[in-house]
This record gives C-alpha cells, sequence and structure tokens, in this order.
C-alpha cells in the first residue's frame, strides 16, 4: 500500500505487509535509476514474492492478494517491457504448476500514464480514463453451472460500462455465490457485479462517473469563434482563482497563480436533433419534429489551461451556468498533468492536498 497523502497504519493491515522490506530496499540498495537487488531486478523479487505467497499456504485455505507495481511504468511509458519477458513467464508457470486452479485473478492499472509525454494526446487523455482491465475465472470454476453462467455474464459485459468500483461487488459475488446471475442489475448502484448482467442503459452519470473521467460523451471545440474563445477565457480565468482561493491561508509561502494560456477548450453539448426535438409529427411517434428551439442554460467545459510562475498544466471540468454566469468546480475534477517536481515543496507536510497548485517562493 502507498502512503502518498495519507499518514500510513498505525499496525501492519495485513498478515503480510511488503511495505517496510520495499522501503529498505529502497533506502539501501538501489537508486531511481539502478532497481536491482544482487542480481536480480527488483520486480523478479515482486513476482518470486507473489509466487511464495500462493505456495505457502494449503490449497483449502482461502487467501487474497493484492501487489501493486509501478517502479518502470509511473513515469516512463517505455520502461514497463523490461518485465513484460517476466511477466509472461511467471503468469505460464503459475498456470502451469496449478497454482491459479483455484483462483481468479485480476490485472490491472490504476490509470493511465499521467505524467508521460503521451499524457499531452487525445490516446493518452484516453487512456488515464480507462486503464487496462483484465479478469480471469478458473477452469474449475467455468465447468460448474454457476460458474458457466458467471463466466458467459463476464463475456457479455466486457462490452458495458464498468468501473474499478464493481470489483467491490464482484468480490462479494465469489466469497458468496448468488442465487440470480441472469437478471439485470439496478443501475443506480455505484458498485454492481462483472459476473451478473450490467444493463446496456448503465451510462456515466448512473455509475458515478464524473463528466470529467467519462469517454462516452460529445465534445465540441470553442475556440473556433470569438465569443466562444472569450467565453472559454473568462472560464479558464476563473479556475485559475479558485486555485488560489485554495491557497488563501498558505499565501506566505505559496506564490498565487495567474492564467498562462489556454491548450485547448471544449464544451459537452446535447445533440442537434436533441435541442431542436418539438414532439413527433405523426400517431406512430417515428417522425420527430425538429422545429424546436430549446436554449441550453448550462454546459460542462473541459478546459486545459497553463499557470504561471512554475510549469502547472491543468486539465478541469466544470459545469457553466449560462444564465447566472456562475461556474462549479469540483476539484476532483482537476487533473495536474504536467510534473510538480519541487515546486511545491514548502507545502507538503503542512497540506500535501495544496501540492497541485503551490509554487514556492524560492522556486520562482
Amino acid at each position: 500500500m502507498m502512503n502518498h497523502r495519507l499518514k500510513g497504519f498505525r499496525k501492519p493491515p495485513t498478515d503480510h505487509y511488503t511495505r517496510p522490506y520495499f522501503n529498505y530496499l529502497e533506502d539501501k540498495m538501489w537508486s531511481h535509476n539502478v532497481q536491482c537487488i544482487g542480481a536480480d531486478v527488483q520486480h523478479q523479487h515482486w513476482l518470486r514474492y507473489a509466487r511464495e505467497f500462493v505456495e505457502a499456504y494449503h490449497p483449502s485455505t482461502p487467501r487474497f492478494g493484492l501487489l501493486h507495481h509501478c517502479a518502470y511504468s509511473h513515469d516512463d511509458i517505455n520502461l514497463i517491457g523490461l518485465m513484460d519477458d517476466d511477466f509472461t513467464a511467471w503468469l505460464r508457470s503459475m498456470s502451469e504448476d496449478g497454482l491459479l486452479d483455484d483462483t481468479v485473478l485480476i490485472v490491472m492499472a490504476d490509470h493511465g500514464h499521467r505524467f508521460a509525454q503521451l499524457r499531452a494526446t487525445h490516446q493518452g487523455q484516453v487512456e488515464e480514463r480507462l486503464p487496462f482491465y483484465s479478469f480471469t475465472l478458473p477452469k474449475a470454476l467455468r465447468d460448474t453451472e454457476n460458474g458457466a453462467k458467471m463466466y458467459q455474464n463476464l463475456l457479455m459485459n466486457k462490452n458495458r460500462l464498468s468501473t474499478p468500483f464493481d470489483i467491490h461487488q464482484t468480490l462479494h459475488d465469489i466469497i458468496q455465490f448468488p442465487e440470480d446471475l441472469t437478471s439485470e442489475q439496478d443501475v443506480s448502484a455505484r458498485s454492481i457485479s462483472l459476473l451478473r448482467p450490467i444493463p446496456a442503459s448503465r451510462n456515466c452519470d448512473r455509475a458515478g462517473i464524473a463528466p470529467h473521467w467519462c469517454t462516452c460523451l460529445d465534445w465540441k471545440d470553442t475556440m473556433t469563434t470569438d465569443d466562444d474563445r472569450k467565453l472559454s477565457n473568462e472560464i479558464a480565468e476563473a479556475i485559475v482563482q479558485s486555485f488560489n482561493e485554495q491557497l488563501k491561508d498558505e499565501l506566505k509561502i505559496c506564490s498565487p497563480l495567474k492564467l498562462k494560456g489556454i491548450e485547448y477548450a471544449k464544451k459537452l453539448t446535447p445533440k442537434d436533433d436533441l435541442i431542436k426535438y418539438a414532439g413527433v409529427k405523426d400517431n406512430d411517434g417515428f417522425v420527430p419534429d425538429l422545429s424546436g428551439s430549446t436554449q441550453m442554460t448550462h454546459a460542462h467545459y473541459q478546459i486545459k489551461l497553463s499557470t504561471t510562475p512554475g510549469r502547472g498544466v491543468y486539465e478541469v471540468t466544470v459545469l457553466f451556468d449560462f444564465v447566472s454566469r456562475h461556474l462549479t468546480l469540483d476539484l476532483a475534477s482537476v487533473s495536474h498533468v504536467s510534473r510538480y517536481g519541487d515546486d511545491p515543496h514548502c507545502i507538503i507536510d503542512r497540506n500535501y492536498f495544496l501540492a497541485t497548485y503551490c509554487v514556492c517562493y524560492d522556486k520562482i
């Protein structure tokens, strides 16, 4: 477990806790450029530990393991290939030796690249929101009546909207099989099982995914006309002002920010037919009447902007009310897509959450 923004645990939270081991190795035995332990590369120890954990217990003993590795992939998209062969060999040997015969195996990422050059592309933006996620059921389970239904549901659900929150309910279903494996689940629930049918009607809003993180939406460029550019700039200035509001109690050590530039701005808009829809022209309800003139009262904007001083680049989604000219900003919908570096060093121990916005005066 990482202690990224939290203070850690008073006591080890699991029966086997690797943090002290890897902390020691990071402090004593490798630098960020050389990640070897003796003759072995770090990830080989990580994979060996995973195998030994499975082998240490009798097959009838229930066990759960969570292993998280980001040393290669976090900062550079190219380095992850260093462990491809070893990871493939590990998966093959675990399978051939029967160690996965009674195991549900999940291989996943928590997010795509957030700082690599790829993140500056549309592909990188999509990958940040749609990280790799695979789910494997053992053959022994698939060969049972319930397991066969679960497997078919899993195959169907790969083309339905799912989120990492769904792992929670899925694990519940593994611990205790549900009686009903055929009925569609309630889309209003934030976590629903991947082993039961997910309705095709599930959308980002129902799944608890904010527009900032949703990839199922249509966005329109708002930098093509003078009016659009003016409004986009107004929104960007308001966003930076919101950042400064977060820093208001720390301005003795953190510099206020100013808008440096806008890389892009886009607006989430409904389809033209939806805006123009006024009813139907025929008795059967098949021919739409598109003579309507509905006016939009609010819209989501997504803006990528840079600030000064420092090198901050942010991707922000806001809700803008055209009537009141009011801006609603959810700070959870702010992606800091550039490296902080050491710019916020003065605030880290005081309030880590402000590191996203803080540029210490001695770094200007």
